[in-house]
């Protein structure tokens, strides 16, 4: 603001008079350097731990990574991107693993459903972003990035340890400045970004474990059981780790023992037994040390032998049971 006091000119009969002109000068403090200067952020991130995974399935875990941001003077606008690279498990951005010693396993990093692709480092996947938030003068607000870890079903089997990965530095980091930019990219170029890198930490468990899967036993058609029926199953168990087996069959939805299972089609019945081998004189069932298999992982093939006896013709139609099968290691 100004304030002026106009010269006034007198003119007497002896001399002449003339006022003097004051003026005050005001204005408004002019700050220099880039746009975020006093500002700060901080980025934090999660410890995420699987425990024992299910080798046959997928596994996921999730957690929340924090952006927080501090202003000075004014009210600001943040805009982030959050940049995620190989870890200390992996070997590239695009093949992230968890790691026991030489042994690897595949994980993904998504940011769940607000941004279902994999997150990267802009090289060989697209960093997260750009995300914004308003932060109040002189004051504090954040941004949180949640983040979805998923370990797809591994192939070939993992073998038993303790995986685990760290990401820190560049590999776990936001670029973030007060300017808006249309890509992460662009922000990530632009002059006056900032980086502010936090640490994640992933791990998992892998313990002995097999899976088992069997064939169905057919017997066929047949419309008086004079003779005997015999059909076969073959089961398959998969383990990741050399170790014992015992496989046990229970008695069907409504059998008494081994050879005394039974099939039904409604309040009807047919009986049968299974066996562990082609004679059918060795019942295969869940008393262990008495009628159940035994093998060897990390592999086993065997054969379950159906035989339905000789008994009264049966009322026509379709019959059928289901027998648990069950491998303890």
């Amino acid at each position: 603001m100004r304030r002026f006091s106009p010269i006034r000119a007198l003119l007497g009969r002896c001399a002449m008079r003339c006022g003097l002109a004051f003026v005050l000068l005001c204005s408004l403090p002019v700050f220099h350097g880039t746009a975020n200067a006093g500002v700060s952020c901080s980025f934090g991130g999660p410890t995420l731990t699987f425990g024992t995974i299910n080798i046959f399935a997928n596994s996921t875990t999730s957690g929340n990574a924090t952006l927080t941001c501090n202003t000075v003077g004014q009210a600001l606008t943040f805009y982030a991107c959050l940049s995620v690279g190989t870890g200390t498990g992996g070997t590239t951005a695009s093949n992230r693993t968890l790691a026991s010693g030489s042994n690897k396993l595949p994980i993904q990093i998504t940011g769940g459903a607000a941004w279902p692709s994999q997150i990267g480092n802009g090289t060989s996947y697209p960093m997260e972003g750009v995300v914004s938030f308003s932060v109040p003068r002189q004051s504090s607000g954040s941004y949180t990035f949640p983040l979805v870890i998923t370990i797809p079903a591994p192939s070939p089997l993992p073998p038993v340890g303790t995986y685990s990965s760290s990401f820190t530095g560049t590999d776990f980091e936001v670029y973030w400045n007060t300017t808006s930019y249309a890509t992460c990219a662009a922000l990530a170029g632009a002059g006056g970004t900032t980086t502010v890198s936090g640490t994640m930490s992933v791990s998992a468990t892998v313990a002995s474990q097999c899976s088992v899967s069997a064939s169905n036993m057919n017997f066929g058609t047949a419309s008086l059981l004079t003779s005997a029926l015999n059909a076969t199953s073959a089961i398959a168990v998969t383990c990741n780790a050399t170790i014992p087996l015992t496989i046990a069959l229970d008695n069907g939805a409504t059998g008494t023992g081994p050879t005394t299972r039974l099939m039904t089609a409604g309040t009807h019945t047919v009986q049968y037994g299974i066996y562990k081998d082609n004679a059918h004189s060795q019942p295969w069932g869940s008393t262990v040390g008495t009628n159940t298999a035994s093998a060897n992982g990390p592999s086993a093939s065997l054969t379950a032998y159906g035989q339905v006896p000789t008994q009264a013709a049966p009322t026509p139609g379709s019959y059928a049971d289901v027998v648990g099968v069950t491998v303890t290691y």
